[in-house]
């Protein structure tokens, strides 16, 4: 059963690459280049871009923290059936050609994949000035065209109440300001915004209504205990986030720095309310989770599992057992423990993610990641396969020389490096010989 799934896989990945070079010849005919810079309209620059979600009718929720504002701009797309990977080394560099700036002003603080298109959006700041304009880059893993958002007089937006202060900063250039939205997610109606405040108790949520309001709703303060520092704490913010269903009810699972892993049940989140989230497990010391996301996982004994994915700032990502989180949402979680490395639940483990700069699910067989290449130092927009969590291209191995063969016990693994040589761009290099 595994090999017919991986094989049906493999052949998916063989028609969608013919597709993909159909796709380039038919946008390079119409005229589509990649090269010379993009004449951007005023409605597609915004003062500040940070993080984005997706919503109810594929809604994108561009966050713009500077301000203290989130944007709901409607988004239309063709649906994608096909599993398209991207291949686009040199992302930073193409991205700086079109917006006529250089390739070290291209700073990308979030990614989204887009649920029908499977399209990147991507939020850009264009250069370091604290007045750098910021635009929503959508990249089409079909043909590699780049266009950008248009934030029309049709888009809603929201300001939130009592953001951070301008007045304070954090080793001297960081305006508290910029983290009065450091993470955003849309569940069942609401949109629920992590971030600071201006008010003793730093760190909040907040949940809007969405079509948006007049109204919205905020926390009084949120309670965590932090393993490494072994004490509680309020002021610093969630940073990543995602709901979740732990035994039938609503959860909230939060990442903060250095880094707990928090529950909250989303009944929970109320206004005023004095939350007090449970730490069910430290994911190691000296660190700032990215991306928190859940993915399906196919493995080597054939069996699909649900797993937590988070990745961090400073290390490898962590790949966490979601029954592993149930059981620490049931459990007493880590108050009054110490801990400066992984610990709290069982199963946790690291995975090659040390260059991930932002990831997302793009479809039921690969992530959608933006990456620093270390090889060559630019930044590479490519897909990965899901469970693997790597690019085979990137090493070289035992595997890769010639005369190299695989042993029938080695029959899975062969297959998913198939899959991924496809996938990656080296379709001469897969031999349907199993001994190759």
């Amino acid at each position: 059963m595994k090999t017919q799934f991986i094989l049906l896989g493999l052949l998916f990945l063989f028609v969608t690459s013919c597709k993909k070079e159909q796709a380039k010849e038919m946008a390079l005919s119409e005229g589509t280049t990649h090269s010379g810079a993009y004449e951007l309209t005023s409605n597609m620059q915004l003062a500040g871009a940070n993080v984005l979600t997706f919503g109810p009718e594929n809604v994108l929720f561009v966050s713009d923290s500077k301000n203290a504002k989130i944007h709901a701009v409607p988004t239309f797309a063709e649906p994608l059936e096909d599993a398209i990977p991207f291949n686009m080394e040199g992302f930073d560099v193409t991205i700086s050609e079109k917006l006529n700036i250089e390739p070290r002003d291209v700073i990308i603080n979030d990614m989204k994949i887009h649920p029908v298109s499977q399209e990147a959006y991507v939020s850009i700041k264009m250069g370091h000035q604290p007045d750098a304009k910021s635009v929503i880059a959508i990249v089409n893993p079909m043909t590699t065209a780049i266009r950008f958002l248009e934030v029309s007089e049709n888009s809603s937006r929201v300001s939130i109440n009592n953001p951070a202060s301008e007045d304070l900063s954090f080793w001297k250039e960081t305006p508290a300001s910029t983290l009065s939205i450091t993470d955003v997610d849309y569940h069942d109606g609401y949109l629920y915004v992590a971030g600071l405040t201006n008010s003793e108790f730093a760190s909040t949520l907040r949940k809007i209504a969405y079509p948006f309001e007049d109204t919205q709703e905020s926390v009084n303060s949120i309670e965590i205990y932090h393993a490494v520092h072994t004490q509680n704490e309020t002021r610093a913010p969630i940073r990543t986030m995602l709901f979740d269903e732990v035994d039938g009810e609503s959860t909230l699972l939060a990442s903060y720095t250095c880094t707990p892993l928090v529950t909250i049940p989303t009944s929970e989140i109320q206004q005023g309310a004095n939350v007090k989230g449970k730490t069910i497990a430290e994911l190691g010391y000296g660190n700032a989770p990215i991306d928190m996301i859940t993915v399906m996982t196919q493995e080597m004994d054939g069996s699909v599992s649900k797993n937590l994915v988070v990745t961090h700032k400073n290390r490898g990502g962590t790949v966490v057992p979601f029954n592993a989180v149930l059981d620490g949402a049931k459990g007493k979680g880590m108050a009054g423990q110490q801990a400066m490395f992984a610990s709290g639940l069982e199963g946790i483990q690291q995975i090659p993610t040390a260059n991930v700069m932002q990831i997302d699910v793009q479809n039921q067989q690969m992530l959608g990641v933006i990456r620093r290449n270390i090889q060559t130092g630019d930044i590479d927009l490519v897909s990965e396969l899901t469970g693997i969590y790597l690019r085979l291209s990137d090493f070289i191995s035992e595997y890769d020389f010639p005369d190299y063969r695989y042993p029938e016990s080695q029959a899975f693994t062969k297959q998913y490096h198939d899959m991924a040589k496809q996938m990656e761009g080296y379709p001469d290099l897969v031999s349907e010989e199993m001994g190759r």
